[in-house]
């Protein structure tokens, strides 16, 4: 690996900042067993070129201080400091040369940054792998970062009108990142600072104290841990009409297209326990990122700005999918209308009085969820471009992209869903101690099957 050139004195200036309570959740929760780290990978097709990339790429990175700062302890607690040495490092190779990070799937923020970049090219095409720690910023960000690195490529190409890309960005904002705010405006009042402390307790004691069904891993025991690539997950994806055809069914049940993936995770996963483990009836959970950026963020830098929601169902052979649905809408309702991620973060900002306490229940043997669904939307590095078309520069074109979230002791599944040029992928990673790559595929297909099914039946 080699270093890009250093970030500039702009965006640097911010730096030192205290850890922001959602950062602090992924620092405790971090170790070597569950690294807080998750993959954004790219493939392409088409030569891409090497030169235009690492300046793309630094160029971005020195727009975003949290991408390329160091965590460093001190008498108020760990804080963000700048780098003393060079940006996020790369590693270029050619398409067979493995990719073996140094530190396995972990990285210390204590010793480096939090961002890791891999290339494997040859003259038909190249895969980039970007290995992000979550404390530096979330998924959302990692993929507006991409869009960045893409249009400045498009910039160094010849393609000046790429210009119009590069939003602008103001470092001083990430003092603001845990800010907790909603659009839509609020009277404050007595009443609202005691619904604000019930809910959050509400939220909290269901999240510590109903502890939700952990995934079986398959039978015949626990998996031996087999030596893969970075962050391996795998990838399924629905055609275009298929696609179409899902949000289609979900507009006619006045539902989302996410309300229909979590329902059917949710039958998926209690058939595969019970199948593991005979017949159960404990609650299934999964967590539901929620993006709480508001429009005065749109200038701040990569940073974590989602809190999470939880849908909680208890499901038997008696539930129909149309029953399950009903589950799922409502528990996505009140994430949305009880602001309840807001309602999770505010509960990190009461623990982080508390570190002691904090980092023993990040750390200890408890199930937060049976699963995670973060469904990130459509992905469009150019909103001039129509729904269903790629990105291109030249010769080069983005063929797909994908990822997969970080997993937790006792949740053992973690799913990203994303649509680009008019195709949903699903991705998934599970945990490698307990599943080996068949098994995934099998819990993978099991879902995107499920989901076939559910526009087959147009229910």
């Amino acid at each position: 690996m080699h270093p890009h050139p250093k970030p500039d004195s702009e965006s640097t200036a911010v730096l030192p900042l205290p850890l922001a309570p959602f950062e602090l959740y992924y620092d405790f929760d971090d170790g070597p067993d569950y690294p807080t780290t998750f993959p954004v990978e790219l493939r392409f097709s088409g030569p891409l070129n090497r030169a235009w990339f690492e300046r793309a790429l630094g160029e971005t990175v020195a727009r975003h201080p949290l991408l390329s700062a160091r965590i460093q302890e001190s008498d108020e607690g760990p804080g963000w400091v700048a780098g003393p040495e060079s940006a996020p490092p790369l590693d270029w190779n050619d398409e067979g040369t493995p990719i073996r990070p140094p530190q396995g799937d972990a990285i210390d923020l204590r010793t480096g940054p939090g961002l890791r970049t891999w290339v494997r090219a040859s003259d038909a095409g190249a895969r980039v792998v970007f290995q992000v720690h979550h404390a530096c910023c979330d998924g959302l960000a990692a993929l507006e970062c991409v869009k960045e690195i893409l249009a400045r490529y498009r910039v160094l190409a010849g393609e000046a009108e790429a210009e119009r890309l590069l939003r602008m960005i103001d470092p001083q904002l990430l003092s603001k990142r845990e800010v907790l705010a909603s659009d839509q405006p609020r009277r404050p009042s007595a009443w609202s600072g005691i619904r604000d402390v019930w809910y959050t307790l509400k939220v909290w004691s269901s999240i510590l104290w109903l502890s939700p069904e952990v995934l079986q891993p398959p039978k015949g025991g626990k998996a031996e841990r087999r030596t893969q690539e970075l962050l391996a997950f795998q990838i399924r994806e629905l055609a275009a009409d298929e696609t179409t055809a899902l949000h289609n069914l979900a507009a006619v049940h006045g539902a989302t297209a996410n309300d229909l993936l979590l329902r059917d995770l949710l039958l998926v996963l209690r058939r595969w326990n019970d199948r593991q483990a005979g017949p159960r009836k404990g609650r299934l959970r999964i967590t539901v990122p929620v993006n709480v950026r508001i429009r005065a963020d749109a200038a701040m830098p990569a940073a974590n700005r989602i809190g999470y929601g939880f849908v909680t169902a208890r499901l038997d052979e008696r539930d129909d999918p149309a029953a399950v649905l009903a589950k799922v809408r409502e528990g996505t309702r009140r994430i949305k209308d009880w602001y309840l991620g807001l309602y999770f973060l505010g509960g990190l900002a009461f623990a982080r009085r508390f570190p002691k306490v904090f980092a023993r229940v990040m750390r200890g043997e408890r199930s937060f969820a049976t699963a995670v669904l973060s469904n990130v939307g459509r992905f469009s590095p150019d909103k001039a471009l129509a729904p269903t078309e790629k990105w291109r520069c030249g010769e080069l074109t983005l063929e797909w992209i994908g990822g997969a979230p970080p997993l937790r002791r006792l949740t053992r599944a973690a799913i990203i869903v994303i649509e680009y040029a008019g195709r949903l992928s699903l991705c998934l990673r599970s945990d490698p101690h307990f599943f080996d790559e068949a098994t995934t595929r099998e819990l993978l297909t099991a879902l995107v099957e499920q989901v076939r099914e559910s526009i087959r039946r147009g229910a």
